[in-house]
């Protein structure tokens, strides 16, 4: 039986949280991939993640570990990690094109030559992030907190600013 996370309260729908489908889990643990599906709240704590393809999947609040994670050249085009904890993590070269990484925490995270085009890091902690020859076009950094990120040989275009916490500490609009 699937829980649809809704629930009737009053005259009303409630959202209740959705939790990953073990399935999912057990299929990226069987074969490294989990095109699309629903990781939401997972706990992957100690899942050797590296080149596996998460493209499309749904991460958000998911436990991936912190200060250990390697998620070098993972494929995470279009996933949602709103809200992940990717603190310390090595993304170095990982594709996160289009991925939504509203409100995430980046702190201190190796992300060289990552590509952000189209990616969405409105909120996202990224301080003290190496982001050395990452490629951010078209790239959503409202609210983004950038100080301390180390951002050599990156390419910047069509970026979208708004209060965002630049690497020296200045804010822009």
């Amino acid at each position: 039986m699937r829980m649809l996370g809704w629930v009737m309260v009053g005259l009303g729908l409630v959202a209740l949280p959705v939790q990953a489908q073990p399935e999912a889990v057990q299929r990226l643990k069987n074969t490294r991939e989990c095109v699309n599906c629903n990781l939401q709240g997972a706990d992957l704590r100690g899942l050797n993640l590296l080149g596996v393809n998460l493209s499309g999947a749904n991460l958000s609040g998911a436990k991936l570990g912190a200060g250990d994670m390697d998620l070098n050249r993972t494929a995470l085009s279009r996933a949602n990690l709103s809200g992940a904890n990717l603190s310390g993590a090595d993304l170095s070269n990982a594709s996160l094109y289009g991925t939504n990484l509203t409100g995430a925490n980046l702190t201190g995270a190796n992300l060289t030559g990552v590509s952000l085009v189209g990616a969405n890091l409105t909120g996202a902690n990224a301080q003290g992030a190496n982001l050395t020859g990452a490629v951010l076009v078209n790239t959503n950094l409202t609210r983004a907190n950038l100080s301390g990120a180390i951002l050599n040989q990156a390419f910047i275009a069509e970026v979208i600013y708004k209060d965002t916490r630049l690497p020296d500490g200045s804010v822009r609009n």
